[in-house]
């Protein structure tokens, strides 16, 4: 099985779902990540280059905790992610490059314009990838499902739940990889305050959850349609 997590931002798979993706990559599953943007716009005192290049390590390391086949970077810009015909095809191309059995992406629900933006890019372009008649470099594909994680802070309530017990310390080592994005975020704590502590905060989270499923961690997905047990798929 393979499994394509598009992300707007480097440290979004860690945090939504890192858990996961550890656990479908220890079972031998191809996990590629693939993020939007390289998070140019997450520092203080650096030029978007230097960001982007910071966070675009960081994320390659992280891939490696998580056991990830493959981190790539999609070219978008941060904080610039726009709904249009020409970008939902590039989502389509990246697809079909991988020809995943599943995709994971964020939840259209967000504060964060990126999230918003990448969820509805994601979702469209996962039913165009199919469609014979939409030209692109790589051939169609169909994907059996689109599962979408979220912030506890929106919204989302997750009717899917993935047991990610054991797993714990890995997602811990993989958002600590970020470590430049780690001390941004609770440094901007008044905006995403949900990230105050961010690995504790992370960390308490997927133990509600568990807590509520009946296990000792767990991860949260609604699924664009059916349902998973154990894993994904």
């Amino acid at each position: 099985m393979e499994l394509l997590a598009i992300v707007a931002h480097p440290d979004d798979a860690d945090i939504f779902c890192g858990g996961t993706l550890a656990k479908h990559a220890d079972r031998g599953d191809t996990v590629t990540i693939a993020h939007m943007t390289k998070g140019e716009y997450g520092g203080f005192d650096a030029t978007e280059d230097a960001i982007a290049e910071t966070r675009a390590e960081e994320a390659r390391r992280s891939g490696d905790e998580l056991g990830a086949d493959e981190v790539t970077f999609l070219g978008f810009e941060d904080g610039r992610i726009e709904y249009t015909l020409e970008n939902r095809l590039e989502i389509v191309e990246t697809i079909r490059a991988h020809a995943p059995d599943l995709i994971l992406t964020h939840y259209t629900d967000d504060m964060h314009p990126d999230h918003r933006a990448t969820s509805r890019l994601v979702t469209d372009a996962y039913y165009m990838a199919s469609l014979p008649l939409v030209d692109t470099e790589h051939d169609p594909c169909d994907p059996e499902n689109v599962y979408f994680f979220g912030k506890p802070t929106s919204s989302f309530e997750p009717t899917v739940h993935v047991d990610t017990s054991g797993y714990e310390a890995q997602k811990a080592a993989a958002i600590d990889r970020h470590e430049s994005q780690v001390a941004f975020l609770e440094e901007h704590g008044g905006i995403d305050a949900e990230f105050d502590n961010l690995i504790e905060g992370v960390a308490a989270e997927d133990a509600a959850r568990g807590k509520r499923t009946g296990v000792e961690r767990a991860e949260g997905f609604v699924p664009l349609h059916g349902r998973a047990v154990d894993y994904l798929g």
